[in-house]
């Protein structure tokens, strides 16, 4: 299975949003698959069933900091994304790869993991609760949508970010449990581009991808100007 794939520096949450949408329609039309690995400016984003509750701030602080919120369909609760952080959304096919949506979650979350013992971190996936974890401290978010058969949104995997910002909300609705980064841990983190590469290529090697590196072409931006985004801002 042939996948594309890019580090796309810092990217506004809205335009991520805008060429996910794009590159699922591309592969629900038949085109390759899309790996878009990226980081965002400070943002905050509700899965599906999240509780707005695990807010801890009022909205007007939120804006005040310059952190948007967003609602978004993957799964999952509440988190933080921020520059420091690797984003990775795999936009996939999971007929065209014969794979089942447990095993597709818990191959990106092991993959992860791999990863991160690489760099000295022992993690685990936790079927129990969603993600990748340190002990009793979460690294890594897991939370995809897959439409027609066709995966988006993914991972964030916490490199070097600022974990504070995570003391304003109740991190994937886990009141009682920590987060942690390579940085917190001791670890070498890696500059974001070649953690993005290493990433890619543990994962095209887990899934039998063809990976071939680029960015996004013209007719994708294009594309990704004329969909709305589906987010909204929660209400305080």
């Amino acid at each position: 299975m042939r996948v594309t794939w890019a580090f796309l520096g810092r990217v506004p949450y809205a335009e991520a949003l805008r060429l996910q949408r794009a590159a699922v329609g591309q592969v629900q039309r038949g085109g390759p698959g899309m790996l878009l690995l990226l980081e965002h400016p400070p943002t905050i984003t509700l899965g599906r069933h999240a509780d707005p509750r695990h807010l801890l701030l009022p909205e007007a602080d939120y804006r005040r900091r310059g952190i948007p919120i967003f609602r978004v369909k993957r799964g999952g609760d509440v988190t933080y994304h921020g520059p420091g952080q690797l984003i990775g959304y795999p936009i996939v096919s999971l007929d065209e790869m014969r794979i089942s949506v447990p095993d597709w979650v818990r191959g990106n979350a092991e993959t992860i993991a791999e990863f991160l013992e690489s760099r000295g971190v022992k993690a685990r996936w936790s079927q129990d609760r969603p993600g990748v974890w340190v002990g009793d401290d979460k690294i890594a978010a897991v939370g995809f949508h897959i439409e027609r058969r066709v995966s988006s949104h993914g991972f964030a995997i916490n490199l070097d970010v600022d974990l504070s910002h995570f003391g304003t909300i109740v991190p994937c609705g886990l009141a009682h449990c920590g987060v942690t980064s390579l940085k917190r841990l001791g670890a070498d983190a890696l500059p974001m581009p070649r953690a993005a590469e290493e990433v890619a290529q543990r994962l095209a090697t887990r899934f039998g991808w063809e990976l071939a590196a680029c960015r996004p072409g013209e007719s994708l931006a294009r594309e990704s100007e004329t969909v709305q985004p589906y987010h909204a801002t929660i209400a305080p």
